[in-house]
C-alpha cells in the first residue's frame, strides 16, 4: 500500500514539474485573456506550438496566439518559460489592446492548438 501511495505522490510531483501540452496552452490562453482585449467578445483562442530558439532552448521560448480565428487578432512572440508560463513580452497589432484584468477567466472560451 505504501508503494501505491508513493507512486501517486511521485506522479503528482512530475505533473507539476512537467505540465501537459493542454495545461501549457490553458496557461497561455488565460494570460492572453487577462492581459489583452479585442473589439468583440473572445470565444476562441488558438495557441501555436511552443518554439525553442538557440541550442536546447538557450535562446528562449515563444508562442503565438490567434483570437477568434481573426488574422487581425494575432499576438506573436509571447515569451514563455519551460513550463508554459508566459513572461509578459509579446508583439501585437493595433486591433489588440493591452489591458490587465486578473479576474477574467477562460469560462466559455475554447482553447485549441494552432
Amino acid at each position: 500500500m505504501a508503494i501505491i501511495k508513493e507512486t501517486g505522490r511521485v506522479r503528482e510531483t512530475l505533473a507539476q514539474k512537467f505540465p501537459s501540452k493542454e495545461d501549457k496552452q490553458r496557461r497561455i490562453a488565460l494570460w492572453v485573456v487577462q492581459n489583452f482585449d479585442v473589439s468583440e467578445p473572445i470565444k476562441e483562442i488558438k495557441v501555436s506550438k511552443i518554439k525553442s530558439y538557440g541550442l536546447f532552448g538557450t535562446g528562449g521560448r515563444a508562442v503565438s496566439v490567434i483570437i477568434n480565428n481573426n488574422e487581425n487578432y494575432i499576438i506573436d512572440g509571447i515569451s514563455v518559460g519551460s513550463d508554459g508560463t508566459p513572461r509578459g513580452i509579446a508583439i501585437y497589432g493595433d486591433d489588440v489592446t493591452s489591458v490587465y484584468n486578473s479576474k477574467r477567466t477562460l469560462e466559455g472560451i475554447k482553447v485549441k492548438s494552432w
